[in-house]
């Protein structure tokens, strides 16, 4: 599995998160193929989540054939997986970026609901789920305002916490992406589905003889379990998707990129 050649997959979006089973731990790598096709394209054993074990990942793949930009990663929001994105693909930059990064929608609205009482999370709740429900950009924005001003009333902390993360939020509108697409880019549902079935698989060994032993579970139940997964609905889109990242990670003037999705 970690000989694969990933050109034929032609990957457009990554989805990336850290599993543990008992006292080890792994990153793995989702893939997206613009024919809907999902295919586990990388593990790589660590202990934690760290930028140099997700930069690590990241060579690996590159050095397989996954694209070297123009590329959607789909993240929790963990600091080292951040970090490594950031410094390999500038995703923070919309000068200089080689690809975008999504949070998960799910994980930063528990993050903010976390320090919210809960008379404060009903009142933030609608709007900060209608930024992924909104027609185009401009509305997500409105959206997103709204919810800032809602939560500087309430929580100074909140607010931080969302701010941190509201570029990564919006960028499905900039991706012009449709409804279907919008929720299925917008949480890591995808790979923690396949972290659960991975977890099934594993569940009743007790021990491994060693990393080596490790790994080859790991790899056969990724292998077999990518036969259970269905293509991604509507992936007949995706092809415009990849064009619509091209353009964000060319450098193009914002006006430009906002008539594009639009």
């Amino acid at each position: 599995m970690l000989k694969r050649d990933l050109k034929p997959m032609d990957i457009l979006a990554v989805f990336i998160d850290g599993k543990r089973f008992a006292k080890l731990g792994v990153v793995i790598a989702l893939g997206i193929g613009s024919g809907g096709r999902k295919n586990v394209i990388g593990i790589y054993e660590s202990s934690t989540e760290s930028s140099a074990a997700c930069k690590a990942l990241l060579d690996d793949l590159e050095s397989r054939g996954l694209p070297e930009e123009n590329l959607l990663f789909i993240v929790d929001g963990g600091s080292g997986l951040n970090k490594a994105l950031e410094e390999k693909y500038q995703t923070h930059d919309e000068k200089t970026r080689r690809a975008v990064r999504v949070r998960c929608f799910v994980h930063k609205w528990r993050n903010i609901a976390d320090v919210l009482n809960p008379k404060q999370q009903e009142e933030a709740a609608p709007l900060f789920w209608a930024i992924r429900e909104a027609q185009d950009l401009t509305q997500a924005t409105e959206c997103a305002h709204a919810l800032e001003r809602c939560l500087g009333r309430h929580n100074a902390s909140a607010l931080r916490s969302f701010l941190e993360a509201k570029d990564d939020l919006l960028i499905l509108h900039r991706l012009g992406l449709h409804a279907q697409m919008r929720r299925f880019f917008s949480t890591t549902n995808p790979i923690e589905s396949l972290n659960g079935l991975l977890e099934e698989d594993l569940r009743r060994v007790k021990r491994w003889r060693d990393s080596t032993h490790f790994q080859r579970w790991l790899a056969t139940s990724c292998l077999q379990n990518e036969k259970r997964m269905r293509s991604v609905r509507g992936f007949r889109v995706l092809p415009a998707l990849k064009v619509r990242l091209k353009a964000l990670c060319t450098h193009e003037s914002m006006l430009d990129r906002e008539a594009l999705s639009a």
